[in-house]
């Protein structure tokens, strides 16, 4: 336990990723197998659920340190976090008992879900009474289900990989799916040769596009350049094998077969060993459909023929990265779109399986003025790649773009906050936005945490602290004045939120310190942008056969 507090911390601290990675490196090479399978799954997005509730864990707390409840809820507003909150007040004693990571977990965690109450109770006090200060906080991370240190699942992979000398696909691989520590082992994870028996099951690290924030026309000339249209779906590789299976595999480096089944109907119609880059799209025999469409399919593991029929997708591929077992990643892009192109004109009309048509014009202001098409189609803007490109992993400057469209803009004021997370967590940085509505009130349409500086953030906190004006959990009500302007992407109506409307991605575009409360916009001008955005669920795709093939795009 003592070798993953200090990774904890040390991962806490760092603000760089080749730190990060270097740290994890470290710890790989030093810790045990038990140890480090368990640092794997946990950073692979697991988390241990169910161990216990907040309630019960400050009543523990409470009797533990002989606090009245209320003053612990007050520790808890003031540093911001519970996890931290506890890990304060009963470490105070604790005897410093050396345990494993393994040990601890399997003796003080896992066993709290089959407890009673007083079980529960007196377990967590045995540990408490354990660990050693630096162990309480990773502990109670643990323990609460709040668990991060900053490492993405992606740089995991790397850092495994490194360990190992296995590349990081086939490391993410082994690393996806619902496993167990007791399923699966370093050794399996770190094994040198499997990667190699069936290298046409491997998915690829995905060519990422950076945001064009230059004049297209800097560019140079457009007949360099492939053109697409930047579709509003879920990032994936549609694999096929040697044996006549295949697989989805997703950005976020996981299998997403079970959610997708009528994509893998595909598999029989395509040649073995075959790699494709693309996006699932909510799809219909109307064509494209909005993302909110798509995202009733989300996390739905075996969806039946009802929700099928209901809600169908396709995938439409834009990139071929493998064929007959052939890498095709070190060919140009216009050379791979060729033979890309030749296998889809193969495909039966039927399958839900398409390419990514190209824009072509003759230049930049004709291209500027057909993106201002993006938003009747449903779609996010162009996707422009160099046609002399290779399929490079990450983000390469120069090969990709993404040229978006601006997004939907709205004057809102703050009227509640809420403490953030993690180095947030004794600042109120998480806000709730309103408008005014046809009576003149204020109703809240959108929650914001993202889009200010540190120094603004501070700005905001020390108002916030001087302008409550209401109490509501960890919800502090805020006198009505910081107008902020909001960044989102769309609109829709919304049964579960008062105001009848919901945003999609909203963020702060800047703090209009220039304007006062009663220039905030009103809710007439939001549904009228979810107006817009249901007439793209509607109506987005009509420019299609009647096989959902588009046509005019």
């Amino acid at each position: 336990m003592k070798k993953f507090a200090s990774l904890f911390h040390d991962l806490d601290s760092m603000t760089k990723t080749n730190e990060r990675l270097d740290r994890l490196i470290t710890y790989f090479e030093d810790a045990s197998p038990k140890d480090s399978i368990w640092v794997c799954w946990f950073l692979a997005g697991n988390r241990i659920k169910g161990a216990i509730k907040t309630g019960e864990l400050r009543s523990f707390l409470s009797e533990k340190v002989n606090l009245p409840i209320w003053l612990i809820e007050e520790c808890h507003d003031r540093v911001g976090d519970l996890a931290e909150t506890v890990s304060l007040l009963a470490g105070s004693n604790s005897k410093n008992i050396p345990l494993s990571l393994a040990e601890t977990i399997r003796e003080f965690l896992l066993p709290l879900r089959a407890m009673d109450t007083e079980e529960r109770k007196t377990t967590l006090y045995r540990a408490w009474d354990l660990l050693a200060m630096d162990e309480m906080l990773p502990f109670h991370k643990l323990l609460t289900g709040g668990f991060r240190m900053g490492v993405s699942k992606g740089n995991l992979c790397k850092a495994l990989a490194r360990v190992g000398k296995v590349e990081p696909a086939v490391i993410a691989q082994r690393l996806s799916g619902n496993w167990t520590c007791d399923d699966l082992t370093m050794e399996d994870i770190l094994d040198p040769s499997d990667g190699e028996k069936d290298p046409m099951n491997r998915p690829f690290p995905f060519c990422l596009a950076s945001p064009l924030q230059e004049k297209a026309s800097s560019l140079g000339k457009v007949k360099d350049w492939q053109v697409e249209w930047k579709w509003d779906g879920i990032r994936a590789q549609l694999l096929t094998t040697g044996g006549g299976g295949g697989m989805l595999w997703s950005r976020g480096e996981e299998s997403i077969d079970e959610s997708f089944p009528e994509v893998l109907d595909c598999i029989p119609y395509l040649p073995p060993g075959l790699c494709i880059d693309g996006e699932i799209l909510a799809w219909g025999r109307e064509g494209l459909r909005s993302f909110s469409r798509l995202q009733k399919r989300l996390g739905r593991k075996h969806p039946g023929p009802s929700i099928q029929k209901k809600e169908p997708v396709r995938f439409q591929a834009y990139d071929l990265l493998r064929v007959n077992g052939e890498d095709m990643r070190s060919l140009c892009m216009e050379k791979r779109r060729k033979k890309l192109e030749d296998l889809m004109n193969k495909m039966p009309g039927h399958l839900p399986l398409g390419i990514s048509p190209l824009v072509e014009e003759k230049d930049w202001n004709s291209l500027e003025i057909r993106r201002k098409e993006s938003r009747d189609r449903g779609v996010e803007g162009f996707m422009l790649k160099r046609k002399d490109s290779k399929y490079e992993s990450g983000r390469v400057k120069g090969s990709w773009f993404k040229w978006k469209v601006d997004p939907f803009l709205a004057d809102m004021v703050v009227v509640s906050a809420q403490l953030g997370h993690g180095k947030r967590a004794n600042l109120y940085s998480d806000y709730s936005l309103a408008v005014w509505d046809e009576s003149g009130n204020l109703v809240t349409v959108a929650k914001a945490y993202s889009g200010l500086s540190n120094e603004e953030i501070e700005e905001v906190d020390k108002f916030v602290r001087k302008n409550i004006i209401g109490k509501f959990g960890p919800v502090r009500a805020v006198n009505p004045s910081l107008v902020f302007e909001i960044a989102f992407e769309g609109v829709k109506a919304s049964g579960r939120h008062k105001s009848g409307v919901a945003l999609r991605f909203p963020r702060i575009h800047r703090w209009r310190k220039d304007k006062k409360i009663e220039e905030v916009d009103t809710i007439e001008m939001i549904r009228g942008y979810a107006g817009m955005d249901e007439n793209i669920s509607m109506a987005g795709g009509h420019k299609t056969d009647l096989d959902g093939n588009l046509l005019l795009f």
